[in-house]
């Protein structure tokens, strides 16, 4: 019985030892550009909340090459995903990597920045978004690593943008413009999306959620339901979300709209009832809303930011005025 025990440790002991090997030794995103357009291509993020398995790798990233030079959609969630990102854009091309817009400041979109400054890249940020870094980074950074483990981020720091948006922009990366658009106190305090007017594709950030539950920890609902209105009437062709699948028409749109409305009602109505946090987090969550990807942790995540912003400001209203 004894040898048995121990038999059943040392196998346990020696299979934790080698998760830590393959964990520790050979951590790896194997990221392989898919080209959607002519010079416009996209790294997948995986549909999944944020894991050890996955590294974090959750959102679309991408690049589109120019004739002189290459831009960056979003900088990834570490280091490492940075890095190799770099390499597999050189696997398409060694045209200089002179620019990299950072989507919004959220650690999946964000924390590569330092790789593509010491690749001498110009990053891009609009100012709201670069305070919100610089404030929330270092809580995020450790929130990350609580989830994916400390092996994936190694080497990973908070960094700044050398450059900020907050008016449209033009950007010329050799015989093909652009455009950085600004969005305001929508998904964040501070959102760019990126439009190439040569394929007429846009990448929307997380201003556009497709088959998955959209986050709100910063988000003002109204002024985003607003953003969506615009975004349509930008003559896209091609749109890619920050999660999910490409985007050909304005059925995700519409579906990303009742599910804002859904988590927004659900949130009001509540604390107009005088519910408490813990019986609105038993909401059931409606068809087709249960079938979106990560929907029952990010909605829990949503409704207990709704219901606490929308409970301060129903105490702030109660407050006397002398």
């Amino acid at each position: 019985m004894i040898r048995g025990a121990l038999v059943s440790v040392l196998t346990l002991v020696f299979t934790i030892l080698a998760i830590a090997g393959v964990y520790s030794g050979h951590m790896r995103y194997s990221l392989k550009p898919e080209q959607i357009a002519d010079g416009v291509y996209v790294f997948w993020g995986q549909q999944e909340p944020l894991t050890w398995e996955n590294g974090g790798n959750i959102a679309n990233t991408g690049f589109i090459v120019g004739n002189n030079s290459v831009l960056v959609l979003d900088t990834g969630p570490t280091q490492l995903y940075a890095e190799e990102m770099i390499a597999a854009i050189r696997t398409v091309t060694n045209l200089p990597i002179r620019h990299a817009i950072v989507t919004h400041h959220h650690p999946d979109h964000a924390f590569g920045i330092q790789s593509f400054k010491k690749n001498n890249t110009n990053v891009y940020m609009h100012p709201d978004s670069r305070s919100l870094l610089a404030k929330e980074g270092p809580i995020l950074l450790g929130f990350l690593e609580t989830l994916i483990g400390t092996n994936w981020i190694t080497g990973t720091k908070i960094d700044r943008p050398t450059h900020l948006i907050r008016t449209e922009r033009s950007i010329d990366v050799g015989g093909r413009i652009i455009k950085i658009l600004p969005f305001a106190n929508g998904h964040t305090p501070g959102d760019l999306v990126v439009y190439d007017q040569e394929t007429r594709t846009l990448f929307a950030g997380d201003l556009v959620f497709h088959g998955r539950a959209a986050t709100v920890p910063h988000a003002n609902i109204s002024i985003w339901l607003h953003h969506l209105d615009v975004l349509i009437e930008l003559g896209w062709d091609t749109l890619v979300p920050g999660h999910g699948p490409i985007v050909t028409d304005q059925i995700p749109f519409e579906e990303l709209r009742s599910y804002l409305y859904f988590l927004e009602q659900t949130a009001t109505e509540s604390v107009a009832r005088g519910d408490t946090l813990a019986e609105t987090l038993q909401t059931e969550i409606p068809a087709p809303f249960n079938q979106l990807a990560t929907v029952k942790a990010e909605f829990q995540r949503s409704i207990t930011s709704l219901f606490r912003k929308l409970e301060a400001e129903d105490f702030e209203a109660s407050l006397p005025v002398y």
